[in-house]
């Protein structure tokens, strides 16, 4: 499969959407990873999730293809 940057955006916002639905101050980031990604069919390593927690991802625009 061809590397897409489009699709890794939204790989991306899945995973931190899954993250922000499951964070609490009780909770810590490898217990995250370790159990609730895995129930959501999302395998990463922890260097993987630091890597996209800490990245900027653009918001998919809607109305950008409306033109064509």
């Amino acid at each position: 499969m061809a590397y897409n940057k489009k699709n890794y955006n939204k790989t991306a916002r899945y995973i931190i959407e899954v993250y922000n639905a499951a964070k609490t101050p009780d909770i810590p980031d490898t217990k995250i990873v370790r159990t609730i990604f895995p129930q959501n069919n999302i395998h990463l390593s922890y260097r993987q999730w630091m890597n996209i927690k800490g990245g900027v991802f653009p918001k998919e625009n809607p109305d950008q293809l409306s033109f064509f």
